[in-house]
């Protein structure tokens, strides 16, 4: 098999800011500093863009001086199919959450990227702190930023999306091909639940996971899940933090379905 380019541990990863166009490549915010400044990357260095569409591009340093740090094209992109498309190994998994507080919700989003979740949904829960439901500028770049550092530590081609806030009943007008509410009263354990689901989740049909704020869903938003046919899926016999139960739970959905993909 022909070593993808971002495979390479000697050449660094770049977000870039999107797929180039007509062969001209910009790196994202920050990224330039960084590599001119931190790593001291010179002319002729080569390195790695990752545009977070699919593709990993060969590049190579055209220019770096005090104020300029400019790369071209080095060759032809390694890519890899979405989320949920055919040849991909995971399918397209979104994580309906209410953010936690802090900075503990960028390093939710970062493990969230890493274990290959497609979408991230914050959920403007009835119990959702005000922090929570907060969406400026500034937290939402922060996001991302933790989202792009997790794609270039990880290899992963695809950005994980971050979508605006909704309610639950405005996620749960977009269709799903199952979705599973982390409950630990549920019934039945996680290994049960998943074993009997079909998880070829795709872009237009996903799996979704719902993880409830830190007062948990209201009886009102529970029933609204369990009449569109949401399964209660238990991790444990313990009540879960924010990030815990997105992390734990979207690690056991995306290993049960890799597993199948194999």
């Amino acid at each position: 098999m022909v070593p993808r380019p971002n495979d390479d541990p000697a050449l660094r990863r770049f977000a870039l800011v999107g797929p180039p166009e007509l062969g001209l490549f910009e790196l994202a915010d920050g990224e330039a500093d960084h590599a001119r400044r931190v790593l001291r990357l010179g002319l002729g260095d080569k390195l790695v863009g990752l545009d977070g569409a699919g593709a990993a591009w060969p590049l190579v340093v055209a220019r770096s001086d005090a104020r300029t740090f400019e790369v071209r094209g080095d060759g032809e992109p390694t890519r890899e199919p979405a989320p949920g498309e055919y040849g991909s190994g995971l399918p397209w998994i979104e994580v309906a959450t209410a953010l936690p507080r802090g900075d503990r919700g960028e390093s939710m989003v970062e493990r969230l990227a890493q274990l290959g979740a497609a979408v991230l949904r914050p959920l403007l829960a009835e119990r959702a702190s005000p922090e929570a439901r907060g969406e400026s500028p500034r937290r939402l770049e922060r996001l991302a930023r933790s989202a792009r550092e997790a794609c270039k530590q990880s290899g992963r081609l695809w950005s994980l999306a971050i979508e605006p806030g909704e309610t639950p009943a405005s996620v749960l007008a977009h269709p799903a091909l199952v979705d599973l509410r982390l409950d630990p009263r549920a019934p039945a354990q996680a290994f049960d639940t998943l074993r009997d689901l079909d998880l070829a989740g795709t872009r237009a049909s996903p799996i979704r996971l719902w993880v409830g704020p830190e007062g948990g869903f209201t009886p009102a938003e529970i029933r609204a899940l369990d009449d569109a046919g949401a399964r209660p899926l238990c991790l444990g016999p313990h009540v879960l933090r924010i990030e815990t139960a997105a992390e734990a739970g979207l690690a056991l959905v995306a290993a049960a379905a890799y597993a199948r993909r194999r």
